[in-house]
């Protein structure tokens, strides 16, 4: 059976829900360390953290956008919503966990892959390899030398077959709960010994699984999606908005309905229980681009690694009228909240980690500004889960495409989306995207390490005080010639061609002598003391 896998507004788009920071470098990771939890029976003794030699930058950088607490704070089994995700080393050092971050002799045969080496109290040891590949998405690769290689999109279960014995077991059990079985496969591990990988929908009890197999020769991962894959997956619905608008013409039925028909096509969910998460994922953004007002600028404090430039801009607007417009005032006010990235106030990335918040920053304020309803705002989250299912499917939506893959794609997904809840057309949506992202093209992801934030302050909070402009572009009749979906074409192919301009160890600002301090600070003063712990 051949498991369908497709950009979804759930998995992809908007998620996950979780701790603010980045979906690839906080997320991400911290979902590939919540696999590794799996592999050993707690209590932990030991994890090795490593990376390939040719990953240098990975160690140099470790702890700018707090990977460092993502792997460590997986491991614990913390959720990517877990408060706790911020104090990973101090738990894991109260816990008696000894720990290294550091560099592997020789290369693993996954370029950009991390490896986790763990030893349990009762000598029991693990090996995972796997990588976070951007917007909090992973791929799992080898699971104790068996190249699984899995997305954390089903119930894994992997049988460790050494003896040779579990072929008919692992057929009778694939028979008996095959109404959720996805997928399977047979493996060998480096040893060259067998082993089978089941996927499931739903999850199978420990206690059903050792009437089949010896409690030592199997491991249960669990599913850390929101929208689990199953067997029932329909194929793809659109891949470009121009398949969007004609199936919207066939249908004869709304932009937005179509929107909502492809994720029932991938979820199989209801289309009350669509609605309802994006209405969700509205309450969570409009918590956080509230906060800082609701907790008060002066209240929150700065960090060594980020300062709460909200305050700095509250001032500024209590002391004299801004330059900007009002409609751009209200939407630097939420930005820099969303900037903020306060722990415990939750958010969803969209794609980016913050940019769902810089996204519904546009929305939120664009529908006070003219009175628009709340049904047209989740309309309008809609359309732009559309329009970063379709950039998923033809680019990578993150930093390996630059920074066009990141608040490129925000902002282009909020101008479709403010579009529509102006009263434009599908066609007009493409216009406003197409010329966003245009705009954007050719900018490199280039965060400086320990540098507050910069760059990306200016391009994320552009990104959401243009997309209004981007709208009114297209209402006004302006056609950018160039469809959405091959502008995407346009930066997958820059990006194959010049990777190490638009996401490279130099690239951008990196290559300035301040932007080289910056990152001295970051591993000498900030990461000095947490690249390793021994427990006593």
């Amino acid at each position: 059976m051949v498991k369908r896998f497709y950009p979804d507004f759930f998995n992809d788009v908007f998620g996950p829900i979780m701790q603010p920071g980045s979906s690839g470098s906080f997320a991400g990771t911290s979902r590939v360390g919540r696999v590794a939890h799996y592999l050993v029976k707690p209590p932990l003794l030991r994890a090795t953290i490593s990376f390939n030699p040719s990953d240098e930058r990975h160690l140099r950088n470790l702890g700018n956008m707090m990977d460092d607490r993502g792997y460590l704070g997986g491991l614990q089994d913390f959720a990517t919503d877990d408060v706790r995700l911020f104090d990973a080393h101090q738990l894991a050092r109260e816990k008696g966990i000894s720990y290294a971050f550091t560099a592997l002799a020789e290369e693993n045969g996954y370029p950009g892959s991390v490896q986790f080496d763990l030893i349990g109290r009762d000598g029991q040891t693990g090996r995972l390899i796997g990588e976070s590949v951007g917007g909090g998405m992973i791929d799992i690769y080898e699971v104790n030398g068996y190249p699984i290689h899995w997305q954390a999109d089903t119930y894994g279960l992997l049988v460790q077959d050494a003896k040779g014995q579990y072929a008919e077991k692992t057929a009778q059990l694939i028979d008996r709960f095959k109404d959720y079985h996805v997928a399977h496969k047979q493996l060998k591990n480096h040893q060259d010994e067998i082993g089978y990988f089941i996927e499931f929908s739903a999850t199978i009890s420990e206690e059903e699984l050792e009437t089949f197999f010896a409690k030592t020769d199997f491991l249960l991962l669990p599913a850390l999606l929101p929208v689990v894959t199953t067997a029932a997956r329909r194929p793809q619905l659109f891949r470009t908005v121009d398949e969007w608008i004609t199936l919207s013409h066939e249908k004869q039925q709304s932009f937005v309905q179509t929107a909502i028909d492809y994720e029932k096509a991938f979820s199989g969910w209801s289309e009350s229980s669509i609605v309802a998460y994006f209405e969700k994922i509205a309450g969570i953004l409009d918590h956080q681009i509230h906060a800082l007002e609701q907790l008060g600028y002066e209240h929150v404090p700065d960090t060594p690694l980020l300062p709460i430039y909200g305050k700095l801009w509250d001032r500024h607007k209590k002391k004299t009228a801004p330059l900007v417009d009002p409609l751009t005032s209200r939407i630097m006010d939420y930005a820099y909240s969303t900037n903020a990235k306060i722990p415990g106030v939750v958010i969803v990335p969209g794609p980016m980690g913050t940019g769902g918040g810089y996204l519904y920053s546009a929305l939120e304020a664009v529908r006070e500004a003219r009175g628009f309803s709340h049904e047209k705002l989740i309309e309008g989250l809609i359309v732009a889960a559309g329009l970063g299912a379709i950039a998923f499917t033809h680019a990578h939506a993150s930093g390996a495409s630059g920074c066009v893959g990141e608040s490129g794609i925000c902002c282009a997904m909020a101008s479709g989306a403010i579009t529509w809840m102006a009263g434009g057309t599908g066609e007009q949506v493409q216009h406003a995207a197409s010329m966003a992202l245009q705009a954007n093209i050719g900018i490199p992801c280039d965060p400086i390490p320990g540098g507050l934030e910069f760059p990306c302050l200016t391009r994320t909070v552009r990104a959401a005080v243009t997309a209004p402009m981007y709208a009114d572009m297209a209402l006004s009749g302006i056609d950018p010639l160039i469809p959405y979906h091959e502008v995407l074409f346009a930066i997958e192919r820059n990006r194959q061609q010049n990777q190490m301009a638009v996401c490279g160890p130099l690239c951008g600002v990196n290559c300035t002598l301040t932007a080289q301090k910056c990152a001295a600070f970051l591993k000498d003063e900030v990461m000095g003391d947490k690249l390793s712990y021994t427990a006593q």
